[in-house]
């Protein structure tokens, strides 16, 4: 019996030990949890950045009430974006950054062992799934997923709210596991946008080097295949000029004749430059928000140069995304073109149903962009109406918009030999001093001869004028040195130019021709330039169309106001002046037009001064001090303001009750002034 109940006791004890052992294997106190894994890294398969070929990132999206999912990817060496049909991405130092922040982060604290769902909502690190959202919405987390060239998963976790009062730690649960940890960590890498992983610059272009904007407001009918033109405007851009927008052309499309009527900006309107200035600003920073691939059938229609092909793939595919086919000659008859292009017969114009804006550039590159229809709803970073549209988008080159060199002229070459051949230099030089001397003897006898004539001609004035015979002969002797001296002056001219002729034509050409050569080798030089832009130029419109082949963008109803404007839309009335601004304009104005009440000499405005004002028959009374004129002139041609010294019979002759016929006037006068001319000389 005893040992009956020793037995009993035994088994007891040792289940009781059993049982105890069984609990403590089982029993961690929460206290070690903690400290065991305080400090430890949250991620340690995650050490080098660069490991990580892929990001994907799964988040809720209240707006759409769905959970989104974006990934990039290194796919053939090149950064895509496969959840938008592999779109190009500008992500390896993106993603790397991305992959940065997470390594190294280490667990600080240990928020809950294990979590209720009501603490996975409040620390906000619910899994987003579909069947997630299904049964609640709030405290859904973002999972982010790093994986490296052979898929293997370098890190996976879910990041929840931030701690209260301390913005700098979240808290984060590790997928497949239960704790939710706190970390020291920002989400702002980890991002789902679209536009935050591609080249934000979609048309590269720079906004100080627009030339030209052209604005064709139309609509395209799909029903009847009809467009139906509203206004055309083209204006120019000049970054250095004032103003700097200009209206080259204003066309407003009158739908009763069927015609293009001007329209002029009236006396109180101005072009609108802010708007001018918004839609230059969206063209430089063109934001799209989602794309959509192009058939491989449409993509291949699409030539280097912009055109393209037309078969029903490809304008399937284009009236779906709210763009259409039509003939080119038939859209240029209708908008007029701006620009060069040569239009055969069979092109095909890729027509709108929105209208379009085209941008020239100086270096060649004209961008055309189309505006399609409307994707309701649709896209990530929808505008503040929740609209969408297509844009299509393709280059062409307008040598136009290069400005050709403008070349210098060469100058001419002398001609080797200026004499006869069988003349030596000596003989030409001495022969043209004869001919000088001839000339001088011969206009100096003509003078006497007119002298001569002169005199005889007004013998019946000698009663009433004597000294002029006197002035006669004096002039007469004056002409016959002068005539003496001709020769001797023209052989000194000769011999001076005979000297001249001997040293400077050959240095002459030799200077002429090196010109040339400079002038020459400047032209080839600026037309080695001017064809390399044409080059490039070209070679830029390519690359651009190999970009923008495969895809339609879709922007923003925001960006689109932006871009998409009208006739009415870029003209304003003129804003009224404040009464301060009117008075310094004013004071401007009077500053810039008003005269002095009078001049230092006591003129008043609008008077001519002596020395501006032609002499008027009026008394010529005697003056000393005044210089004689050089030579003498007939008193039928005007008399220069100051009046020559006359004196004795000379300037009582000159009274007004002495007056001569008028034909002892113009012949004598003329003869007594050059006689009283050259006698001063002498």
């Amino acid at each position: 019996m005893n040992n009956e109940i020793k037995k009993t006791l035994a088994f007891i004890g040792a289940t009781s030990v059993i049982l105890v052992i069984a609990w403590w294997s089982h029993y961690t106190p929460t206290t070690n949890i903690k400290t065991e894994l305080r400090g430890q890294l949250l991620c340690p398969n995650l050490t080098d950045a660069l490991a990580a070929t892929s990001l994907e990132i799964f988040e809720y999206d209240p707006n759409t009430v769905r959970i989104k999912n974006f990934k990039v990817a290194q796919i053939n060496n090149r950064w895509c974006i496969p959840s938008h049909e592999n779109y190009p991405a500008d992500a390896k130092e993106h993603l790397a950054q991305a992959a940065t922040a997470l390594i190294g982060v280490k667990i600080l604290d240990v928020a809950s062992e294990s979590p209720t769902q009501d603490e996975l909502v409040m620390y906000g690190v619910v899994e987003p799934t579909n069947d997630a959202i299904k049964t609640i919405t709030r405290g859904v987390g973002k999972r982010v997923i790093f994986r490296d060239r052979s898929d293997k998963v370098l890190a996976d976790v879910i990041i929840g709210n931030k701690v209260p009062d301390r913005e700098e730690l979240r808290y984060v649960r590790v997928k497949g596991a239960e704790p939710v940890y706190v970390v020291k960590l920002s989400d702002d890498k980890f991002s789902s946008e679209f536009g935050d992983w591609i080249e934000k610059d979609l048309l590269q272009l720079n906004p100080w080097d627009i030339r030209d904007v052209q604005l064709h407001d139309y609509s395209f009918d799909p029903v009847t295949a009809g467009i139906t033109p509203r206004s055309q405007v083209v204006l120019s851009y000049d970054d250095l000029g004032n103003p700097r927008w200009k209206l080259v052309r204003s066309l407003i499309f009158n739908l009763d004749k069927g015609t293009w009527e001007p329209r002029e900006l009236a006396s109180d309107e101005e072009l609108d430059t802010a708007k001018l200035d918004g839609l230059r600003t969206a063209l430089d920073d063109l934001k799209i928000v989602d794309v959509r691939r192009k058939p491989q059938g449409i993509s291949a229609s699409l030539s280097a140069d912009g055109s393209v092909t037309a078969n029903k793939e490809t304008a399937a595919s284009l009236a779906e995304a709210g763009f259409f086919l039509a003939s080119a000659q038939q859209f240029y008859q209708i908008f007029p073109m701006v620009g060069q292009r040569q239009i055969k017969p069979g092109d095909v114009e890729v027509i709108s149903s929105e209208g379009e804006v085209r941008v020239g550039m100086k270096d060649g590159v004209r961008y055309l962009l189309r505006f399609g229809r409307v994707v309701e709803g649709q896209g990530e970073g929808t505008g503040s109406s929740g609209v969408n549209r297509y844009l299509f988008v393709v280059a062409e080159f307008d040598p136009e918009l290069i400005p050709k060199p403008e070349l210098e002229p060469l100058p001419e070459l002398p001609a080797e030999n200026t004499g006869s051949p069988a003349q030596p230099s000596g003989q030409q030089s001495t022969s043209s001093s004869e001919q000088k001397s001839t000339i001088a003897a011969e206009e100096a006898n003509e003078k006497s001869s007119v002298t001569k004539q002169s005199g005889e001609e007004s013998t019946p004035a000698r009663s009433v004028q004597t000294p002029s015979a006197n002035a006669q002969n004096t002039a007469q002797q004056a002409k016959d040195e002068a005539t003496k001296s001709a020769p001797d002056q023209g052989k000194s001219d000769a011999a001076a130019q005979e000297g001249q002729q001997s040293s400077q034509p050959q240095k002459k050409a030799e200077d002429i021709k090196a010109e040339r050569e400079r002038i020459e080798k400047e032209n080839k030089r600026k037309q080695d330039e001017y064809q390399e832009k044409l080059k490039k130029g070209q070679e830029r419109v390519k690359e651009l169309n190999a970009r923008f082949a495969d895809w339609y963008y879709i922007i923003s109803d925001e960006v689109y106001r932006k871009i998409h404007l009208g006739l009415n839309d870029i003209i304003k009335k003129k804003e009224q002046q404040t009464e301060k601004e009117q008075q310094t304009e004013q004071k401007s104005d009077q500053t810039g037009e008003k005269q002095p009440a009078t001049t230092e000499t006591g003129q008043k405005p609008g008077e001519q001064s002596p020395a501006q004002s032609p002499a008027a028959p009026s008394e010529n009374k005697p003056e000393t001090g005044q210089k004689q004129p050089a030579s003498g002139t007939e008193t039928s041609q005007p008399q220069a303001p100051e009046t020559p010294t006359q004196t004795g019979e000379n300037a009582a002759a000159s009274q007004p009750g002495q007056q001569q016929g008028p034909s002892a006037t113009s012949q004598n006068g003329g003869a007594a002034s050059e006689a009283n001319s050259s006698a001063q000389q002498k």
